[in-house]
């Protein structure tokens, strides 16, 4: 049981808050460790001293899209500070429920819930009693019941499959409730129509004809509960559906400004990774984006010229230089130092200047690769200011600079700013443009990853010493605004201790 869980329980009963863990009883342990989440039913009347407690354990509330919330449901996250594990509460005022994406009825039964409601001793939490919980569950069940899913019961690969969530508490309530009392509070709630259908279902059965013939008897009692009419129902549960698709594929392949899950109601939050190669910058992004990813909306963005998320124009270029490496050199053309963007030379021992092909094949491409750069960080920046105006989370592997030019982020072409030509000088300052913008879409928060010289040559063999220290002197140089918190991490650490320290920081800019 996390610290944070026990604390908001304990603090719940010594206020006599009229509440109780409300469904899924089974893997309430599992809830109380943070692996899922935790429904709590809590009398209205109270709502006051609730939100007190929330926010004196730390939750914070975060809100559900139109299309993904539901009535008198709100959302709450909490941060366990050992562990660094997110709790998610779903905090209802009413006993919403139903169809899938839709929950389209309301049982006035929030009172007889919380009146019957039972201490957990092992875990110091009130659960609602066996007996409305298995009713609850088998009306949820009926309520959820479409079509493909009486169909998708009788496929093979259906019925060889695991016994599902709803099989595996209906069993466990079995075991923790009689019949007879199950029937008796059914007849008083439902009546007497619902009798036959769940007589089988408490028998042992749970089919789906069972369970059809269940909502067939609860639909006329329930339908002065409805929330949605006959024709608005099913549209607003075919929107929600599709919403749910698009989340999905958004998260996993799009990763488009666009709220679909949750969002923060106190305004987005970029927050901005930086360090020298080798310092574990990418892993720590994808450690922090599934970690908040898990229930709010993230948005990742690549602002590096390395291996990572390119734009299509950019992919050739970068696919031309994977073949010429062996020709230029294996240097790459944004690490390229400034004075490698002009013409370079080689001095002879006489001094005479002696022109090198290849170093001004580097710099001529150099320009194409600029270019490119500065197209695809404009687009990155739109991308991000949008996410955080809408309330979402932004996680920046890397972030355009203009302290450090010609490498680390930072302009290619900026040498050319006083330069004789003045295609050269209205190139120079068309390519800066996006990183003077980084500037005034300033981050909330800025992680520095620093590691010892050692340290990151021996997760980089391939990079010199010079390269090294250069880049590692660059990221401690490199200063934002004044409403910016910069914090640095020691990237020698495990990535455990920096992710957990990363966390901390993150949730508190949340």
């Amino acid at each position: 049981m996390l610290a944070l869980v026990k604390d908001l329980s304990r603090r719940l009963n010594e206020a006599e808050v009229a509440y109780c863990h409300w469904k899924s009883n089974e893997h309430l342990a599992a809830g109380a460790a943070g692996l899922t989440d935790l429904d709590l039913l809590v009398d209205r009347r109270h709502g006051l001293k609730l939100q007190h407690i929330l926010c004196a354990c730390g939750f914070k509330r975060f809100a559900a899209p139109p299309l993904r919330a539901y009535p008198a449901v709100e959302d709450y996250l909490g941060f366990d500070d050992a562990t660094g594990c997110l709790v998610h509460l779903h905090m209802h005022y009413e006993l919403t429920l139903g169809e899938r994406h839709l929950k389209g009825y309301r049982l006035p039964w929030e009172a007889r819930v919380l009146q019957t409601r039972r201490l957990e001793p092992s875990l110091g939490i009130y659960t609602a009693d066996p007996v409305l919980e298995l009713l609850m569950l088998l009306v949820r069940a009926a309520l959820k019941l479409r079509l493909r899913d009486r169909i998708g019961r009788h496929l093979p690969a259906r019925r060889r499959g695991k016994p599902s969530d709803f099989e595996r508490e209906l069993a466990w309530l079995r075991e923790r409730t009689q019949p007879a009392r199950v029937l008796e509070e059914a007849r008083d709630r439902l009546g007497p129509a619902c009798m036959p259908a769940l007589t089988r279902l408490l028998a042992g059965g749970h089919s789906a004809s069972d369970l059809s013939d269940l909502a067939k008897a609860v639909r006329p009692t329930l339908r002065a509960f409805r929330t949605y009419g006959p024709l608005d129902a099913p549209l607003r549960a075919w929107s929600r559906e599709l919403h749910w698709y698009l989340d999905a594929v958004n998260r996993r392949h799009l990763n488009l400004a666009i709220p679909l899950r949750r969002i923060c109601p106190r305004g987005g939050t970029v927050i901005v990774l930086v360090g020298s190669d080798g310092t574990g910058k990418s892993t720590l992004s994808r450690t922090l984006k599934t970690w908040l990813g898990w229930k709010l909306d993230v948005v990742p963005i690549y602002f590096g010229s390395g291996e990572g998320q390119a734009a299509i124009y950019r992919k050739p270029l970068r696919i031309a230089h994977r073949y010429l490496r062996a020709f230029l050199g294996r240097t790459s053309p944004a690490s390229l130092p400034p004075d490698a963007a002009s013409p370079a030379s080689a001095r002879a021992p006489g001094g005479d200047v002696q022109p090198d092909g290849r170093e001004t094949l580097r710099a001529l491409a150099r320009i194409p690769w600029a270019i490119a750069l500065s197209l695809e960080k404009r687009g990155k920046l739109r991308r991000m200011i949008r996410a955080r105006n809408r309330g979402m989370i932004v996680i920046c592997d890397r972030y355009p600079q203009s302290e450090v030019h010609g490498f680390n982020d930072g302009p290619l072409l900026s040498h050319w700013r006083n330069h004789r030509r003045w295609i050269c000088r209205a190139l120079s300052e068309w390519e800066g443009k996006p990183y003077l913008q980084a500037v005034d879409a300033a981050p909330e928060l800025v992680v520095k990853l620093v590691a010892a010289h050692a340290v990151v040559s021996l997760r980089r063999p391939e990079m010199s010493p010079r390269g090294i220290e250069r880049r590692i002197s660059a990221v401690q140089a490199l200063r934002f605004g004044a409403t910016t918190k910069v914090v640095e991490l020691d990237a020698s650490s495990s990535l455990e201790a920096i992710a957990l320290a990363a966390k901390r920081y993150v949730w508190a800019e949340l």
